[in-house]
């Protein structure tokens, strides 16, 4: 998968290797269809339907076990998250990422397999980070954002060389006021670094 591919057709690529995907507004993050992350779907006629009437709309995925993919959103706006996520990492917490995704804003988007048991998403604002989990979505590349008057793409830029594991959300909810129920991490259903599949590329 290309950066430079129209994103209808990156959408589709996503579709068809298993992944669902629903339109959100160009270059910005808002859901275009009703239901947002519920619309989601695999089928090729829904989204190649979408993509032919908003064909500029950002590509999103729900998170969590209905697309397979859980997501460490690592945010710069006025706390450095990086700060946070070191120190997760000194601490074990956040091992067995898959991918990571540089955002338009300078942050990152850190990929593991969702568990199969459920892991609600979370936000830690004041320490930078959240969790995007079931009842969650994430905008992923080659999606793009309006920055500062320039269009800055969503970016790939690491892969882990082995498949991961999944994250344990609880433990890394110690960052959140209001983190989700303790739930034992399992290997998710979709397995195989689903990343190779639609072709991402270091960016």
């Amino acid at each position: 998968m290309d950066a430079s591919w129209p994103l209808g057709r990156a959408a589709m690529v996503f579709a068809q290797s298993g992944v669902p995907v629903f339109p959100c507004a160009p270059e910005g993050k808002r859901p275009i269809t009703r239901r947002g992350f519920h619309d989601a779907t695999t089928d090729p006629a829904q989204v190649e339907a979408w993509w032919r009437r908003f064909p500029a709309a950002n590509i999103g995925m729900p998170t969590g076990r209905a697309s397979g993919v859980s997501v460490v959103d690592v945010d710069v706006h006025g706390v450095n998250g990086f700060d946070a996520i070191r120190a997760a990492r000194r601490e074990g917490l956040v091992h067995g990422w898959e991918t990571m995704v540089r955002s338009p804003t300078g942050g990152l988007h850190i990929y593991f397999p969702a568990a199969d048991s459920e892991q609600p998403s979370w936000q830690a604002g004041r320490a930078g980070v959240d969790f995007r989990g079931d009842r969650g979505y994430i905008i992923v590349p080659p999606s793009r954002r309006q920055i500062d008057g320039e269009s800055v793409l969503y970016r790939p830029t690491s892969f882990a060389p082995t498949d991961g594991r999944a994250l344990d959300a609880r433990a890394c909810g110690s960052f959140s006021p209001r983190p989700g129920p303790a739930r034992r991490p399992a290997r998710s259903r979709m397995q195989g670094r689903w990343w190779m599949r639609v072709g991402w590329r270091p960016g």
